[in-house]
């Protein structure tokens, strides 16, 4: 038996393709993928950070929450240097 347009089996498929269409868009048009946030919504769980990030806490056994450095508090203010290193 041939299947024709009307088949049940027709429409699964669309639906199949459907929901693979979908799924290729949303993963594309969001920017970092579907990554876990932490630190109150403001880091993304990752297994390294990258240049711009820097680590604050772990998210579970592999990954770690990283930060932009410019949503950290204090990444304006210039590093401390070494007092120790002082001539007299």
């Amino acid at each position: 038996m041939l299947l024709t347009r009307s088949s049940a089996l027709s429409g699964h498929i669309k639906l199949w393709f459907l929901t693979l269409a979908v799924l290729v868009v949303l993963a594309q048009t969001s920017p970092d993928g579907w990554l876990r946030t932490c630190y109150y919504g403001m880091g993304k769980c990752r297994h390294e950070c990258r240049t711009t990030e820097k680590k604050k806490e772990r998210c579970g056994d592999l990954t770690v929450c990283c930060l932009q450095i410019s949503k950290s508090k204090l990444y304006h203010l210039p590093p401390v240097k070494d007092q120790s290193k002082k001539e007299c």
